[in-house]
């Protein structure tokens, strides 16, 4: 059990949407973190707000910077990481298809690789996916993800990099398969890992998205709750999941999406959209 007291909890995307509410649940906590985003005025923002005497430490930058995590360690100092909620990404209508790809999956795996040393007994890291990574979980696609995890190459990953629209799914499947990948090494350090696959969620960016075509209401029709999720309910499953009831879960993929991938199955796959 990681002691919220003196281990820190390290919340990127901290500056909005899902990675904000992460980082008010925490503070909740009292937890002492270290808030990561590109955006480090709202950052500041946030910890002036905060009056509860907990420790902030403010990390901004492009998470996919290869200096990033080293910065990152240089804030934890000589302390430990309890939690990693790792909630920055981008979404197709915001960059290209590498760039989504290398967001989304190449600057996670970096900054995973460089935080594992220093993860506290009975911490966790929780890598937020999507369900979008479920809809695409086919052999063809896995096996062509666990070659690039591999370090070797892949046609049909590269093919996919060529549009946003397949490049993001696909960057997401990676990161499921990648804490899977992981679980043995985080195992070994007395960790956990897992990835939380959110479906669409009421943020700027998936209001974003949802303007951007009639693909999230199609979505939205089949999902048997029947509308987008909030961040506040994200944020209570990584709350769960970074908590000692959770302690005997870990190289999983949590599924967090109103039903959406289970409404999509229902009729025949995303193809009958």
């Amino acid at each position: 059990m990681t002691d919220q007291t003196v281990d820190v909890a390290i919340v990127t995307g901290a500056a909005s949407g899902m990675g904000a509410a992460i980082a008010r649940a925490f503070v909740r906590q009292g937890r002492a973190m270290i808030l990561c985003d590109l955006n480090g005025g709202s950052l500041e923002q946030f910890v002036a707000a905060q009056d509860d005497g907990v420790r902030i430490d403010i990390v901004a930058g492009d998470i996919s910077s290869p200096d990033f995590p080293a910065r990152v360690v240089a804030a934890l100092g000589a302390r430990k990481v309890g939690v990693l909620a790792h909630a920055a990404g981008v979404s197709p209508s915001m960059a290209n298809g590498r760039r989504v790809f290398d967001v989304n999956f190449t600057a996670t795996r970096r900054l995973v690789e460089v935080l594992l040393p220093s993860m506290a007994s009975g911490g966790v890291a929780i890598l937020v996916a999507s369900n979008s990574g479920q809809m695409i979980a086919r052999p063809l696609f896995d096996r062509a993800i666990r070659k690039v995890l591999r370090g070797t190459s892949s046609l049909i990953v590269t093919m996919m990099l060529r549009n946003p629209r397949t490049a993001y799914p696909l960057s997401k499947r990676a990161v499921q398969l990648y804490a899977a990948k992981m679980a043995p090494a985080f195992g070994k350090r007395g960790a956990r890992i897992v990835s939380l696959s959110p479906g669409m969620i009421d943020t700027t960016m998936g209001r974003l998205e949802k303007s951007a075509g009639p693909e999230m209401d199609k979505l939205i029709g089949v999902t048997p709750l029947g509308r987008m999720g909030e961040a506040d309910e994200i944020a209570a499953v990584v709350a769960f999941l970074a908590s000692p009831a959770a302690s005997y879960i870990t190289g999983t993929d949590i599924l967090v999406d109103g039903g959406t991938v289970a409404g999509v199955e229902a009729i025949g796959g995303p193809l009958k959209l």
